[in-house]
């Protein structure tokens, strides 16, 4: 068989994408071929995005969805990474197509653009607001000394969380934080302190299994989820309250109302634009564990979940992003 023949098989395997005419001698035939692969463009696609190129990333997902209009991974990223650009029609579509293959796929790319969009415009404050309904209060970890004391930004965190509890006087208090030191994690290191400070143990619910904000979200929304519990209010750092709320918000949890620490407050009082959204709804498809990558020849319901993807794997825009945003804890 020719090699332009065999180009001309293996991309009508692909979905029929036509990449051109090449002559039999070009040794470059097996390249382009590839280059017509979902799953590598899929992957391009979330290259572009890490790399701060929305455009270029929905882009990309278009052509994977030409070649395999079935891939519900693709057209969770269009949805979510459209909304950033404002393309309502495009969001509209992807979601409906969406809904119709996985609706429960459907329903995490709404939480992730909701919570984006509830991330975005938050502006830091620290005087507690009362908040009605079933709720739950959540403070972020923050890292412990190598003594495995709080941190003076941690005591910041739980103390705002105690101010809240005052003003939602049903609610239950969630402190999260793994990483322990001298045997002692973030989430037990606040537990200890809210005792110690009049709040009744049987007030604290402990997630003390996670190493980041995005496994305080994935960890936390379970621990909730089993209580029926849905909103919650945020409390961490003015720089880390954004990033927190987006990842909550991509785990199906609704922030309600947020408290923060005083540090460097002045710094956020500017809801973020769609452009300076890119890192926090980047770690938002990680949180909500839409595969990073897919892998070559395998359909995307059949792909291993590459994990929640966190800040080594974004390149230098996004962590400025990302930093903009707030990203510390």
């Amino acid at each position: 068989m020719k090699v332009a023949a065999a180009a001309t098989i293996a991309v009508a395997a692909l979905g029929g994408v036509a990449v051109g005419t090449l002559p039999a001698q070009d040794a470059s035939v097996v390249t382009t071929a590839s280059a017509v692969d979902p799953a590598g463009l899929y992957n391009s696609a979330q290259s572009k995005f890490g790399g701060g190129d929305v455009a270029g990333g929905l882009d990309l997902l278009q052509q994977v969805l030409a070649i395999a209009p079935a891939d519900t991974d693709a057209l969770a990223l269009q949805a979510i990474w459209a909304d950033q650009i404002d393309d309502v029609v495009v969001v509209r579509s992807a979601l409906n197509r969406l809904s119709m293959m996985n609706p429960m796929l459907a329903t995490t790319a709404r939480n992730i653009i909701a919570g984006v969009t509830t991330a975005a415009q938050i502006v830091p404050a620290t005087t507690p607001q009362p908040v009605s309904g079933r709720v739950a209060i959540v403070v972020l970890g923050y890292g412990l000394n190598a003594n495995g004391k709080m941190a003076p930004e941690l005591v910041n965190r739980v103390s705002a969380g105690k101010a809240q509890s005052e003003v939602t006087t049903s609610a239950p208090i969630v402190v999260t934080g793994g990483v322990p030191k001298k045997g002692v994690t973030e989430a037990a290191a606040m537990r200890t302190w809210l005792i110690d400070n009049g709040v009744g143990s049987d007030r604290i619910l402990v997630e003390d299994k996670s190493g980041s904000t995005v496994a305080n979200a994935q960890n936390t929304a379970e621990i909730l989820r089993a209580r029926g519990i849905r909103d919650i209010v945020l409390v961490t750092s003015p720089n880390h309250i954004r990033r927190g709320a987006a990842d909550f918000g991509a785990m199906g949890l609704r922030v309600v109302g947020s408290l923060t620490t005083a540090t460097d407050l002045e710094k956020f009082q500017t809801p973020l634009t769609k452009s300076q959204q890119t890192g926090i709804r980047l770690e938002a498809t990680r949180t909500a564990r839409i595969p990073a990558t897919h892998e070559a020849g395998l359909l995307p319901q059949n792909l291993p979940d590459p994990g929640p993807g966190l800040i080594p794997e974004i390149g230098g825009k996004i962590l400025q992003e990302l930093l903009r945003a707030g990203s510390s804890g």
